[in-house]
């Protein structure tokens, strides 16, 4: 398994045994919920799907939708226990981040 890092808060998540070789980075699913969530329903929209993403329905039916593991309750939940290493910013429950966009 890999150790994973975010773009955006930095905080870490996966194997605590991978090494700094076995890093891969993205974002956190705190972090896509708390920037992204209006994009992403406009894009589960274009998709055929409804905009439920980050509205709190676990018994969502929408399996193949591409944000689903950002999404669930309890997907979100494992992604917490997976946390091997915090910013030392906020708890992960309550990330804030910013990002900046080139036009």
């Amino acid at each position: 398994m890999l150790k994973y890092k975010c773009l955006l808060c930095e905080i870490e998540w996966g194997d605590p045994r991978a090494t700094e070789s076995d890093i891969s980075h993205g974002y956190c699913p705190t972090c896509i919920r708390n920037r992204y969530t209006t994009r992403i329903h406009k894009a589960q929209l274009e998709a055929g799907y409804s905009d439920c993403f980050n509205r709190g329905y676990n018994d969502c039916a929408e399996e193949r939708c591409r944000f689903r593991a950002a999404c669930q309750d309890d997907l979100i939940g494992s992604w917490k226990r997976a946390i091997i290493q915090g910013t030392g910013v906020a708890e992960s429950e309550e990330l804030i981040c910013d990002i900046v966009i080139a036009s």
